[in-house]
């Protein structure tokens, strides 16, 4: 995939990403919302809001966190990668994101073998099959895996345009 291909995609994928997550966060409010005048004006919350909430906000949760990965907002120790000489620092950054990718990994195979375990499980209020809440595991992983490649790449084409080479 040439590089403006992979910037495209990305970008749409990104738009994607928060547009859902953003959607997951107004039915969170709007339920939220819903469930507290239910209870404290007429004493009579449905139970099935309260686990809806639960399961959407461990959606947003596991996808913001990935989003977190492509943006660059996590917690990091920047200060120690800033005072080391620029090679050394982007080959950090490669070797971090690799770790991020194998940890992506990780989610995925063993988010996807819990997901298939919960498949039989229904939801106490809701009834669903609990594979739909651990199914945010492995997309969490495979998202790590699309943006922390995607940042390996552009760390690479820094490299050869500091060398002075073509990018690829």
């Amino acid at each position: 995939m040439n590089e403006q291909a992979e910037k495209g995609f990305l970008k749409n994928l990104n738009s994607i990403i928060k547009y859902f997550v953003a959607t997951l966060m107004m039915i969170i409010t709007a339920l939220t919302f819903y469930q507290v005048v239910l209870r404290y004006m007429f004493n009579n919350a449905p139970s099935w809001s309260e686990e809806m909430v639960r399961f959407l906000f461990i959606w947003s949760s596991f996808v913001a966190a990935a989003i977190g990965i492509r943006e660059g907002i996590h917690i990091g120790i920047d200060v120690f990668v800033n005072l080391m000489p620029r090679r050394i620092a982007r080959s950090l950054e490669i070797a971090v994101n690799l770790v991020i990718m194998v940890f992506g990994a990780y989610m995925i195979v063993y988010g996807w073998q819990v997901t298939r375990m919960t498949h039989v499980q229904p939801s106490p209020a809701l009834g669903l099959p609990m594979s739909w809440v651990y199914l945010s595991i492995p997309v969490m992983g495979i998202l790590l895996i699309v943006y922390c490649s995607s940042e390996i790449a552009k760390t690479c084409r820094k490299i050869t345009l500091e060398r002075g080479q073509k990018p690829c």
